[in-house]
């Protein structure tokens, strides 16, 4: 199959579209194992990589994975 207005065929379209979505669910993984997210901060960050995608996975891993909460660091100082 072609999609003749942008002349691109089924194995582009799978080079284009297949590594954003696999960094998306490799991002989510990430936020519902990362220990250092509290569950308000978590849900916002799932939801909002589902809304807004492959621009919010790139802020996510730039801002949002080493932000450490309170929790976190009672975690931390336990061990």
């Amino acid at each position: 199959m072609s999609l003749s207005f942008i002349n691109i065929g089924a194995t582009e379209m799978a080079i284009l579209f297949i590594p954003p979505f696999l960094v998306m669910i490799y991002t989510i993984y990430h936020i519902i194992n990362n220990d250092m997210i509290n569950g308000n901060n978590r849900i916002f960050w799932i939801i909002s990589i589902l809304l807004l995608n492959f621009i919010r996975c790139i802020f996510y891993w730039w801002y949002g994975k080493g932000k450490i909460t309170n929790n976190a660091l009672t975690l931390l100082r336990m061990n």
